[in-house]
């Protein structure tokens, strides 16, 4: 496929937060709430229906063998092991979760470790893509290294909540991505469930007496998707970009992605939950962008693009986990920008990328089967101004399925 992005003025609504769905759906299901808000929409990207198909799953209280489709999502996967075992109604049942692609690869071990004490196994069977899980779980102490992913003690802050008595929850080797963390804490205290956290310890209460929600809830914009927009903005050749329905008192991480305009020199302009931003490309070009990313992987490879044509030198840090990603994504940004003419070094934990100024004629570029890089791939498109050859961009319904609705049909793909 050739995508040419340019002299596009786009007018786009910010997909819902797939990050927030995520835990309405949990947290509604473990109060009770049954009904209509399990079936999928059409509005819903791939990992929302894994999510969906899960929870529905787990409404079945005859099998002895539960199977829970997680498709490639990762965070329904990390989310739904320790809620599953808690919601089961018998030790004896197995769960089955079944994946597609690299999420079999993706950690957890930590998980796992976490569990045994419990009396939980968890097997992968890697020919198979499916994770076999026995056991139950219980009010307790859990003991979890949240170094590796915020994901762990997501699930398990949902998990426990379901208890007549209360847990604690100890995270050691530090906290990765420590606002997702509280994404999940603010979903549970909206429903009556209040999380403290001392130290590294969240303590989960016992649970109330607390009224069945009605399934229905409204989810606000997401950050993720919206940083790729308002690159795409700043980067369009004579073009612009108004993103609505971004919350900008969000707890989302990836609102950082205002800190980044602002580093790259990029103008924009806030009204209410509104955010337009312009072709930055006629602004003199920084000498230097550096940002901490420790905490947003999900939007490096915006940031990388974005930042390769703003600044002469680009300094992205803590990107160790964009290698545990849907592809090794600290190799796959390196490669892109490379095929862009870009001269990129990649340490362990830090990119660094040199002002490109001039690209080849012709540019071939992967997607590797990720939905980010996949948006990456678009704002190289726009960034240069020239015609690129993307071998698949079906990958967006993961995250963003209104991507073909509301962006690719302004483009040119042939």
């Amino acid at each position: 496929m050739k995508i040419s992005v340019k002299n596009l003025n786009l007018d786009i609504k910010a997909p819902l937060s797939k990050s927030v769905y995520h835990r309405e759906l949990i947290v509604n299901f473990i109060l009770g709430a049954r009904g209509d808000y399990l079936n999928d929409s059409a509005d819903d990207n791939d990992d929302i229906r894994a999510t969906k198909s899960c929870l529905r799953s787990l409404e079945d209280t005859d099998s002895d063998t539960l199977i829970l489709n997680c498709n490639e999502s990762g965070s329904t996967l990390r989310f739904m092991i320790p809620v599953a075992l808690a919601v089961k109604s018998s030790a004896n049942k197995k769960l089955i979760f079944r994946t597609r692609g690299r999420l079999i690869e993706r950690p957890i071990k930590e998980l796992a470790d976490c569990l045994a004490p419990f009396g939980v196994t968890i097997a992968k069977n890697a020919s198979a893509n499916e994770i076999e899980v026995t056991g139950n779980i219980g009010p307790g102490k859990y003991v979890i290294d949240g170094s590796v992913s915020s994901q762990y003690i997501s699930g398990l802050l949902m998990a426990l909540s379901k208890f007549d008595k209360g847990s604690e929850i100890e995270v050691t080797g530090g906290i990765a991505s420590v606002h997702y963390i509280e994404l999940t804490v603010a979903a549970l205290s909206k429903y009556g469930i209040n999380i403290e956290r001392e130290g590294d310890t969240y303590k989960v209460p016992s649970m109330v007496q607390l009224p069945v929600p009605d399934g229905k809830f409204e989810v606000e914009g997401d950050w993720s998707n919206g940083a790729f927009l308002l690159c795409l903005g700043s980067l369009i050749r004579g073009g612009s970009a108004k993103v609505t329905g971004l919350n900008m008192e969000s707890v989302q991480g990836d609102r950082a992605i205002m800190q980044f305009l602002k580093l790259a020199g990029i103008s924009h302009i806030v009204e209410g939950n509104n955010i337009f931003v312009q072709d930055s490309l006629i602004n003199p070009i920084r000498p230097s962008i550096e940002m901490d990313c420790s905490d947003i992987p999900d939007i490096v490879p915006y940031m990388a693009v974005t930042g390769a044509f703003r600044a002469y030198k680009t300094v992205l840090k803590g990107i160790r986990r964009l290698r545990i990603k849907e592809s090794d994504r600290a190799a796959a940004i390196t490669q892109m920008l490379s095929e862009l003419g870009g001269n990129v070094t990649l340490e362990e934990d830090t990119i660094t990328i040199e002002y490109i100024d001039k690209v080849p004629d012709r540019i071939v570029l992967t997607s590797s089967g990720d939905h980010r890089m996949a948006m990456a791939a678009v704002l190289c498109a726009a960034a240069t101004g020239k015609d690129i050859e993307l071998d698949d961009i079906d990958c967006l319904n993961k995250s963003f399925p209104e991507f073909r609705e509301v962006v690719l049909k302004e483009m040119t793909c042939l």
